[in-house]
């Protein structure tokens, strides 16, 4: 029965829309509309993530760890960002890059089976303290949230692998996306 699944996801039907070419969208970029459920997406970060068939397991939805690629994705998005419009070559040390994620914690809101195209993951900061800021996300579609995300992020130094304060035009481009 398990192998029968596995086959019905490979089927050629299901797998006709990936050998379409993909529309071009935006792999990132700050919303200012709404979302589906009405929430404000004013100062969210959207990241636009396919659903690859490797991220499927054999009870046919995206596996649950595979959400933290997603958010992973998303959040590597928003510091690239962050580089993109701060960038300094008199001092590249001081980049949002040097953040460590401190926690996560995902709340699993219905499957995500595998479609050709993309999921939104929209990101927002809630809190932002010296040293600190949380990080909230929903990876989603237009009608669907598949999960909610929080994560604590922390400023790290690599050099004395410890903490380290964030600078402030970290600080400032956080602040974009307070929600």
């Amino acid at each position: 029965m398990k192998n029968q699944a596995i086959h019905d996801l490979i089927n050629e039907a299901t797998l006709r829309p990936w050998l379409q070419p993909m529309p071009v969208t935006p792999v990132s970029h700050v919303s200012p509309e709404r979302s589906a459920s009405g929430k404000s997406t004013t100062g969210r970060h959207v990241f636009h993530r396919p659903v690859r068939f490797a991220d499927i397991d054999a009870h046919g939805h995206v596996n649950n760890v595979r959400f933290l690629d997603y958010l992973e994705d998303a959040r590597i998005a928003l510091f690239f960002d962050f580089l993109r419009k701060t960038r300094n070559d008199a001092h590249p040390e001081t980049s949002m890059v040097s953040v460590a994620v401190a926690r996560h914690q995902v709340d699993y809101r219905r499957p995500l089976l595998f479609r050709h195209g993309v999921v939104q993951v929209e990101s927002w900061v809630t809190k932002i303290g010296q040293v600190r800021f949380e990080l909230a996300a929903e990876i989603r579609n237009e009608e669907e949230v598949f999960a909610e995300a929080r994560s604590l992020i922390v400023a790290y130094d690599p050099e004395t692998a410890g903490l380290r304060r964030f600078t402030a035009e970290e600080h400032a481009f956080l602040r974009r996306y307070v929600a």
